[in-house]
């Protein structure tokens, strides 16, 4: 599905784009006057965890649950985790910051990488470490992935990279391509 035909939820629609009309995520570096997608920038990546503003719009989330796409290995192990009656609670930390529900959705199905379990990663991280160690040019995304909600977050602003950690698993929305989301972004959409 093409990125123009996803409905953009109004605060995703305000976002500056790039050339081809994608809207830049609220974390996005620019570099030159280029978003550099797949990268994060820190200092905008630490305002949103600290003032509990979506990584993708740049607005408030309300108290209670916060969303995010997770790939193939996090996915697999939530629906392993469902499955067997366990809860889930990812212990490792991420650089990727929470969002509002829509966004998130619109998200999985608009950017390539996430959208397509064969997508393959454009640029690598800059200054790997052991957590973005993985995220090289040509990387593919894998099997499957998810839009998951989580009952909250905890975060950690270190001198040199944001953290996070999601509690509580509320909802679990897996999916092989982004487009499976099409319906539930319309609907949350309506639900304004």
């Amino acid at each position: 599905m093409r990125f123009d035909a996803v409905p953009m939820p109004p605060a995703v629609a305000a976002r500056p784009r790039d050339p081809r009309g994608y809207p830049v995520p609220a974390i996005t570096p620019w570099h030159d006057g280029q978003p550099q997608f797949a990268l994060t920038d820190y200092g905008r990546s630490a305002d949103c965890a600290r003032g509990r503003l979506c990584s993708v719009c740049d607005v408030l989330i309300p108290r209670g649950p916060v969303w995010r796409v997770v790939g193939a290995t996090e996915s697999a192990a939530i629906a392993a985790a469902r499955a067997a009656g366990r809860p889930y609670r990812n212990m490792a930390p991420t650089p990727e910051g929470p969002g509002h529900r829509a966004c998130m959705l619109y998200a999985a199905m608009v950017c390539p990488y996430l959208a397509r379990p064969n997508a393959r990663r454009g640029t690598d991280a800059r200054a790997p470490d052991a957590m973005t160690a993985h995220v090289v040019r040509g990387a593919v995304r894998g099997d499957s992935g998810a839009v998951v909600g989580y009952g909250d977050y905890e975060f950690a602003v270190t001198p040199t990279q944001v953290l996070f950690r999601f509690l509580d698993v509320v909802e679990f929305l897996p999916h092989d391509t982004g487009d499976a989301h099409l319906a539930e972004l319309r609907a949350e959409l309506d639900r304004g």
